[in-house]
């Protein structure tokens, strides 16, 4: 009897186990407080659909797999959710009856949390490990849990075997399934990042920029396009071969990430040609920037292979506006950054949309020519 209540006990853990998986897998939250909280109270209401489901033993004493969906989080190390499911799960315990049993098993849950957690931390890069030793872990309290409310008896004895049985069955078979969640989301964030970054550079591709910037004129919102174009790189790749350029690239990539916030939007359109989307800049404040990037690049020594470092430069339009489509900013952004190309290289030009005419700004006109 014991025995095939312990296995719908399982069935529903199961059950809940992949549901919960896929939330804290999801990407669909904005706020990981608010998803923390979800699964926090998803996974405390399972451990309490496990104890109505449990055996009871007698009219104080019930065993079920409550401590499964706690394996759970704490093998992701949620430690936030886990100290919501820990307090839901052991004080319904408490729905039963307030007595000593209750306390014992009260007690025994917070201690299966606390153990998972220090579990978790020793053995972080053994997951398969790890997952067993908590499991083992709470049904050692559990065992502490039954011993001290029924003693050494053949009732004791039977319940535990079961337990230990089921138990250590269902954590195998978790500890499977919880590692094959992660391969599985691995693999998709691995497909994910190859399909939404360049292959060389790191940056956004031209898909995900033309995805991420559609709409633009429909928030409302102040924004700034710059163009860059890396100055006579056609002639860097004739002189030290495109490896050498593909090198001069990647460095060229990552200073666009670190003059950069993290949320502008930056990515290479093809070849050496790069469009950053920067909101809430007043033009002044986008073209410094810009200045920034562009004065960063020419004093950087860019290392080749089988070469002397070499210098490099680079010219910048910017377009400013608001309510404006990308496609027209682009356009804009691509004829200011053809004037400075016309003008000799290794400036910044911006252009205002209301007005549509070349401005000349402090820091374009304080341009030094290398």
């Amino acid at each position: 009897m014991f025995i095939v209540e312990l296995l719908v006990n399982a069935c529903i853990a199961f059950t809940g186990f992949y549901i919960i998986s896929k939330i804290i897998h999801s990407t669909h939250f904005e706020s990981y407080v608010v998803k923390s909280i979800i699964v926090g109270l998803l996974t405390g209401a399972l451990g309490v659909l496990l104890m109505f489901k449990g055996i009871a033993v007698n009219d104080s004493l019930r065993m079920d797999l409550r401590h499964i969906p706690l394996i759970l989080l704490a093998f992701y190390g949620s430690r936030f959710p886990l100290i919501i499911a820990t307090l839901i799960i052991a004080c319904s315990r408490f729905l039963f009856g307030v007595t000593e049993q209750a306390a014992v098993a009260f007690v025994a849950v917070l201690c299966i949390s606390i153990g998972m957690l220090a579990i978790h931390r020793r053995l972080l890069n053994r997951p398969f490990l790890q997952n067993i030793s908590m499991n083992v872990w709470a049904l050692m309290m559990i065992t502490i849990a039954v011993l001290i409310n029924l003693g050494w008896n053949e009732t004791a004895f039977s319940l535990l075997l079961s337990t230990w049985t089921i138990g250590l069955t269902v954590g195998v078979l978790s500890s499977l399934l919880t590692l094959d969640f992660q391969l599985l989301n691995r693999q998709v964030d691995i497909y994910k990042k190859s399909a939404e970054l360049d292959h060389l550079t790191g940056l956004y591709n031209r898909r995900v920029w033309d995805a991420r910037t559609a709409g633009l004129e429909q928030e409302g919102r102040i924004y700034n396009i710059l163009a860059l174009d890396i100055d006579h790189f056609k002639h860097v790749n004739d002189t030290y071969g495109h490896g050498n350029g593909d090198l001069v690239l990647q460095q060229f990539a990552n200073i666009l990430k670190e003059e950069t916030r993290p949320h502008d939007i930056t990515a290479r359109i093809g070849g050496e040609e790069f469009m950053i989307l920067i909101y809430d800049l007043a033009p002044q404040k986008a073209t410094k920037v810009a200045n920034r990037i562009r004065q960063r690049i020419a004093s950087q020594r860019f290392q080749i292979d089988g070469f002397p470092a070499i210098d490099v430069t680079t010219s910048i339009g910017v377009a400013h506006g608001k309510n404006i489509h990308i496609q027209r900013m682009s356009v804009l952004a691509d004829e200011a950054l053809y004037t400075a190309k016309q003008q000799g290289r290794n400036r910044t030009i911006l252009l205002d949309s209301e007005s549509e005419q070349h401005v000349a700004t402090t820091a374009s006109r304080e341009t030094v020519r290398f």
